[in-house]
């Protein structure tokens, strides 16, 4: 049998290959002689330089500023003249200080690297947009970028504030270059499904301050021309920057399906195997454990979940499981390891059964 292993991040326990390492090794328990294949996989959000760095991509390092605005190093890969990078590192929520005051944060430091990977001969730059602790509209990247934002009394802004707060008006200009915003939400720019509303109570934010910055993400929503764009609410509000300036905004999860060649691979194989930490209503709308469970149903290949916390199925699977049943669930490295290899193992038993 051969079993194709697409296992997303356990969050705050194991990666995305680790995860996958731990279902062959319960599958090749059982059965010695299966055929695995297996690849990290990301949905844009974290994991997803891993990803391009397996096919092949360079990690490099360069500095910029976080979501505050201190100086930070850090990671982002590199092939030829693309360039791929994850802005949980530059303005994730894991960055934010205890100190820090959650309307305050921005996303000048994406756009400042964006622009150091321009000046160093990038033509195509992928920004990994997820996990961030920001919801500025991604004025501060515009700015980086080179647009004008302008207060009340047409004075340059100062970042006194959020940008959502003190730019009144905006002018943007068009990117002379390849920028995609890789995005695992299909949120719009405002709204009960925006980033302030759907996202602003993990950041941190409060509730007059969540409805505040919807109402001047309404109002930059139509100066910006996102009125009904999906994906644009992603990142705070980035993935509509980004579009705002010429970017296009792709599903992250199908743009890494289809860079690791899944459809193919599909197609040999006898089962998959996906699961991420938590799966709920969020993994059917864009995430890759939805997509891959959609994908493997349309080429009628089973398809198996694990999972650390099951709050709701995904249809279409052959059955999705929490690798915690019957026990506390822990964040432990080397038991949830164990666990994943575990239920690999009894779920390949059952099936074995099934099949005489």
């Amino acid at each position: 049998m051969r079993h194709l292993i697409l296992m997303d991040t356990f969050k705050g326990s194991l990666a995305s290959k680790e995860a996958a390492e731990a279902v062959a090794a319960g599958i090749l328990q059982r059965d010695p002689s299966a055929i695995i294949d297996q690849s990290p996989v990301a949905d844009g959000g974290e994991g997803t330089l891993t990803v391009y760095a397996a096919g092949g991509y360079e990690m490099r390092t360069e500095w910029t500023v976080d979501l505050a605005g201190r100086p930070c190093e850090v990671m982002y890969a590199q092939h030829g003249q693309e360039a791929v990078i994850e802005v949980a590192q530059i303005c994730g929520l894991s960055m934010r200080h205890e100190t820090d005051d959650p309307f305050l944060l921005h996303t000048k430091g994406v756009g400042h690297l964006v622009q150091t990977l321009r000046r160093k001969g990038m033509t195509k730059i992928r920004v990994a947009l997820g996990g961030t602790g920001t919801t500025d509209g991604g004025l501060g990247f515009l700015h980086e970028m080179g647009c004008s934002l302008r207060d009340a009394e047409d004075r340059p802004i100062r970042f006194h504030t959020n940008p959502l707060v003190e730019a009144q008006r905006l002018t943007c200009i068009d990117a002379s270059f390849s920028l995609e915003a890789l995005v695992d939400v299909r949120s719009h720019y405002s709204g009960q499904d925006g980033p302030a509303y759907l996202f602003g109570p993990q950041k941190g934010l409060r509730r007059n301050e969540i409805e505040y910055l919807d109402q001047r993400l309404k109002e930059m929503e139509t100066i910006l021309k996102l009125e009904n764009i999906q994906g644009a609410g992603a990142a705070g509000g980035l993935g509509g920057a980004i579009h705002a300036v010429g970017g296009t905004i792709v599903s992250g999860a199908q743009s890494i399906l289809t860079y690791i060649g899944f459809e193919e691979r599909l197609r040999k194989a006898d089962y998959v195997w996906t699961g991420e930490g938590k799966v709920d209503h969020q993994s059917q709308l864009g995430k890759i454990t939805g997509e891959i469970v959609r994908s493997a149903g349309v080429a009628q290949v089973p398809c198996l979940i694990l999972a650390g916390i099951v709050e709701e199925k995904i249809p279409g699977a052959l059955d999705c499981r929490s690798i915690h049943v019957n026990r506390p669930v822990t964040l432990d490295k080397e038991q949830t390891f164990a666990r994943l290899k575990e239920q690999a193992s009894i779920w390949l038993k059952e099936l074995s059964r099934e099949q005489g």
